[in-house]
């Protein structure tokens, strides 16, 4: 069995294969883990970039199993953290959804009734003359809280999921691109690295926002875009209980979104899509502290101490996908919601390969753009938009 990815999905994918009895080999061509795996804000949520109440009204019996699936895979996390004793600073904290605009708040409540009444979901709108007590901005109209959810260190966890993946006796391999997939006669395929071939009867893809042109199909379906996040020096205790009081995770609802929490060791976290153009680190470190000090003033003083970025993978739904091309497996496509997700992904994608059932709610179609191959060209046309909605 081959996977190429070495991020939480193929890593947990290796770990449950293994457990299977089945030999693996992973495939990374960077370091293990150095895409998202180990540089996102650390937000451990059900759900998917299309809320609840949009799930189901879009897919209807389809998105009640989907937005289920969403909170099998946080309870997943859990209990991957709890049964492999994973330090990974995880602490169920809650988030909040916060209202960028007026017209937002209704949403944020219709959402709230439908995670409530059809998912037994603890959720509540925080009316914006009580918002203080849960964030220290006056930026927002409103926000909906749901309990159900956390934050890790990420890089941490990953670590987890790595020896979890080792002591089962998963093969990983850093530094080793796959540099072609070919269909082999008679069944399987045949995969080529710059250290040799590998014959397989199976092929798993979890390259999400590095997905390349190994299978085209594939990466026609999956755009690229940059996340940026900042890291301040460790505040008082003072200044981050005035920030955000019970240590919620914390997104808005723009398009061009902020999202934001503290640390373990107290730092602010803050994170977004400086531009759907590409950028530099520098620039989005910029962009991301003019942001935080308008969202939280108390932090004009306050030292950034890193900054980083990176891509995820977005798709034309908006949805995460796993499935099949070619009789290549592949899993990816989380819009930047993907911790507990591409946890589940990948032990789905394990379960399917060894046993061959994949749920019907996840077999739909996986969407792409006309004319697009392999740079997507729209994505200044589509920030632009997005932008001009934001500011409307």
């Amino acid at each position: 069995m081959v996977i190429v990815g070495g991020g939480y999905t193929g890593m947990m994918a290796a770990a449950r294969l293994a457990w299977r009895g089945r030999a693996v080999a992973l495939l990374e061509q960077n370091a293990l883990g150095s895409g998202a795996s180990s540089r996102n804000g650390g937000m451990v949520h059900p759900g998917f970039k299309l809320g609840a109440a949009t799930l189901l009204k879009r897919f209807g019996e389809q998105g009640r199993a989907l937005y289920q699936a969403s909170l099998d895979a946080f309870a997943l996390v859990e209990q991957t953290i709890e049964t492999n004793q994973i330090a990974c600073d995880y602490v169920r904290s809650g988030h909040l959804d916060l209202a960028f605009k007026p017209g937002h708040v209704q949403a944020l409540e219709n959402e709230a009734h439908v995670l409530r009444t059809e998912f037994g979901v603890t959720a509540r709108m925080v009316p914006r003359i009580d918002l203080g007590s849960e964030v220290g901005t006056s930026q927002y109209h409103g926000g909906l809280l749901v309990e159900r959810s956390g934050g890790l260190h990420p890089a941490k966890y990953f670590a987890g999921l790595t020896r979890l993946a080792r002591d089962r006796g998963a093969h990983l391999f850093d530094g080793t691109p796959a540099a072609a997939i070919e269909s082999r006669r008679n069944g399987g395929f045949l995969v080529t690295t710059p250290r040799g071939q590998i014959r397989s009867r199976d092929v798993l893809l979890a390259t999400n926002g590095y997905t390349d042109d190994l299978l085209p199909p594939l990466r026609r379906r999956v755009i690229p875009l940059g996340s940026y996040i900042i890291a301040t020096e460790p505040l008082p205790a003072d200044l981050a209980d005035s920030a955000i009081p019970h240590r919620r995770m914390l997104f808005d609802t723009k398009n061009f979104l902020y999202y934001w929490r503290l640390s373990s060791d107290h730092r602010m976290l803050f994170g977004g899509r400086a531009s759907f153009a590409p950028t530099t680190v520098a620039r989005a470190r910029d962009w991301l502290y003019a942001a935080m000090v308008r969202v939280h003033p108390q932090l004009s003083d306050v030292k950034v101490e890193h900054a980083w970025g990176g891509q995820v993978g977005f798709t034309f739904d908006r949805m995460p996908h796993i499935g099949r091309i070619k009789g290549i497996t592949h899993a990816l496509g989380y819009c930047g919601t993907g911790v507990a997700m591409s946890t589940y992904l990948g032990q789905l994608a394990a379960d399917w390969i060894a046993d061959g059932e994949l749920p019907g709610y996840w077999q739909r179609p996986f969407p792409s753009m006309p004319l697009y191959r392999r740079n997507p060209w729209f994505l200044p046309a589509v920030g632009w938009y997005y932008a001009a909605l934001d500011r409307i």
